[in-house]
């Protein structure tokens, strides 16, 4: 396991100690084409002595492991501009007491991402399997996004990293407790990222990093539209990317990054821009137009700092949507219902349809456990 920077740990101390005192005072890439299948610090060494003897010398210090606190935070999400209200509705006491709690976690998950945040997401799966469920008392109090206009909101920049802890405590409570989780612990971007999904209509490609999206209707909001959007990262090196929803705001009402929730009274981090080799993470907008329109933006994204190409945002309504875009869709509904996100819209009856329209003897495993799952929870007793 890596060794933590010795800074981080240094800063977890530091926030510890504080902590404690107050408590007990004494008195450039090629341009790749766009395809769509659906339409035609430095550092300072200071001078050291000469090593003792091999036989003398001290043994290398053990790795520190990942502090349980940090493994449990979600991945960082970008600015909430509806957040604001949000935090209104929230208990003031627990809007106080969070960020003293998490600052010091969020600080060191943060520089750990900066440094490798291959090596993070593996520790973190390392330090979660070796540990019981977390209690709903452990996880952070999470700020549902809600929708924003375009004309305030017109970009949104899009995170490349989410988590996937989520779909294991919530099968944990359902299945071995028979009651639904805690909303802290349906983190809807973890629950979407434990499967692989492939959107099969526009395409961007440069230097073996992909971009990918496809848009179907949205099954509880009739009027607006779902974008899946792939990030794949390439198969032989790790790059910087960055990426950016860009709404055009004379076609988009209102849009929305389902999940990816910020932890109560925090703010946002600076967004991860390093993308693994290998890596792959999946987002859904839900997007409202304007109108009838159809058009509705675009992606842009740079690659180690250089533009690539841009993804056009259109909805081709006499498209059949693909497996994947409709089980993204059902995730997406089942995570908003556990998470008590969009009640009005998203009830047990309308779950229990779309699970229904989504089941299939042909199903892999795991979308066909997941499906049980819902049936389950269904019948679950409230947490």
């Amino acid at each position: 396991m890596r060794t933590w920077p010795i800074a981080v740990c240094a800063a977890i101390l530091l926030v510890l100690a504080v902590a404690i005192h107050s408590h007990h005072r004494a008195p450039a890439p090629a341009a790749a084409a766009v395809v769509d299948s659906a339409a035609p610090a430095a550092t300072c060494v200071a001078e050291a002595p000469d090593p003792a003897p091999a036989a003398t010398q001290a043994p290398d210090p053990s790795p520190e492991p990942m502090p349980l606190a940090i493994a449990l935070l979600p991945a960082p999400g970008p600015p909430d501009a509806s957040r604001q209200s949000a935090e209104a509705d929230a208990d003031p006491a627990a809007a106080a007491a969070e960020p003293t709690r998490l600052a010091g976690h969020a600080a060191a998950r943060d520089a750990a991402l900066a440094e490798s945040a291959a090596d993070f997401f593996r520790e973190a799966a390392e330090v979660l399997e070796h540990s019981p469920p977390p209690a709903a008392a452990d996880l952070p109090a999470l700020s549902l996004r809600e929708s924003v206009t375009a004309a305030s909101s017109p970009t949104l920049a899009l995170p490349l990293h989410a988590g996937r802890s989520s779909l294991g405590w919530i099968t944990h409570a359902i299945r071995d407790e028979q009651q639904l989780p805690s909303p802290k612990a349906v983190r809807l971007e973890e629950i979407l990222n434990s499967f692989t999904l492939r959107p099969a209509a526009c395409a961007a490609i440069c230097q073996g990093v992909s971009l990918t999206t496809e848009s179907l209707p949205c099954p509880w909001k009739p009027s607006a539209t779902l974008l899946l959007i792939s990030i794949r990262g390439a198969a032989d090196a790790a790059h910087d990317v960055a990426a950016t929803f860009r709404a055009d705001p004379a076609t988009v009402a209102r849009y929305r990054l389902l999940g990816f929730a910020l932890p109560a009274g925090l703010d946002s981090s600076p967004l991860p821009t390093q993308l693994p080799a290998k890596s792959c993470t999946s987002l859904v907008l839900e997007i409202e137009p304007a109108a009838t329109a159809t058009t509705f933006g675009s992606l842009d994204w740079s690659l180690d700092g250089q533009p690539a190409p841009a993804i056009p945002i259109t909805h081709h309504r006499d498209a059949e949507p693909s497996d994947d875009a409709r089980f993204a869709a059902l995730v997406c509904a089942f995570a908003q219902w556990l998470g008590h996100d969009q009640p009005a819209l998203i009830d047990a009856e309308m779950l229990a349809a779309l699970a229904r329209e989504t089941a299939s003897a042909t199903l892999p495993p795991g979308r066909a456990d997941l499906l049980a799952l819902i049936a389950e929870a269904l019948g679950s007793k409230p947490a």
